[in-house]
């Protein structure tokens, strides 16, 4: 049987969309939730990528993305018939605005664990505001949020039966994080999932 591969990608715009934020719908126009395969769902708007992983022993929730999307996220993942009570671990693909900004309140809502690739740790504590890309631009900035556990690169994130391998691919940011992991679905088929964190690369980032 050939093997099942599914590529998740993180949509990310170009830096100077940035500016034009607030007014590109699709960053906050919620998309129906929906089950990607097996215990992997979406929970994030049109142009925002939040995905949930769920187990019978709690939840991962992976991106935060902006300030205003977790009422969104929250609203999605009970519409799926879960609870953001029950995420336990908090996953992050890159420490920009659009994709961090929500952590801090999905932290403390959930009491969740926050795990972020080492490069980045320092730009989510920051909220941004230590980003020498985006540093003197308050828009680009988000609360800060205390990170639980440093990751590097092929650390495993385990949850019940799921285990989620973390591979640095800096660029979009220095800290940019791939997530891989096998999901079965009902049949007993196993797909292997990759979640992409950022295709494009920002001037100054060691590739």
């Amino acid at each position: 049987m050939l093997p099942r591969f599914l590529l998740l990608l993180l949509l990310v715009l170009a830096p100077t969309a940035r500016l034009l934020a607030q007014n590109n719908p699709d960053w906050t126009t919620n998309h129906v939730p929906f089950r990607i395969v097996g215990n992997l769902y979406y929970v994030g708007s049109n142009d925002l990528a939040a995905y949930l992983l769920t187990t019978p022993r709690g939840h991962v929730l992976l991106n935060g993305n902006l300030t205003s999307s977790v009422p969104q996220i929250r609203q999605n993942i009970e519409a799926l018939g879960f609870h953001l009570q029950d995420v336990k671990i908090l996953l992050n693909s890159q420490a920009h605005f659009d994709h961090a900004g929500g952590l801090a309140e999905l932290k403390r809502l959930s009491r969740a664990k926050l795990a972020v690739m080492a490069p980045d740790v320092a730009t989510i504590a920051s909220g941004g505001r230590t980003d020498f890309f985006y540093f003197n631009d308050p828009s680009a900035q988000f609360p800060p949020v205390s990170v639980d556990r440093v990751l590097h690169d092929g650390d495993q994130v385990k949850m019940g039966a799921t285990t989620l391998t973390a591979h640095l691919t800096a660029g979009h940011t220095p800290g940019d994080t791939t997530w891989t992991l096998d999901v079965p679905d009902e049949a007993g088929h196993v797909y292997h999932v990759l979640i992409f964190g950022g295709a494009s690369v920002n001037p100054g980032n060691n590739l």
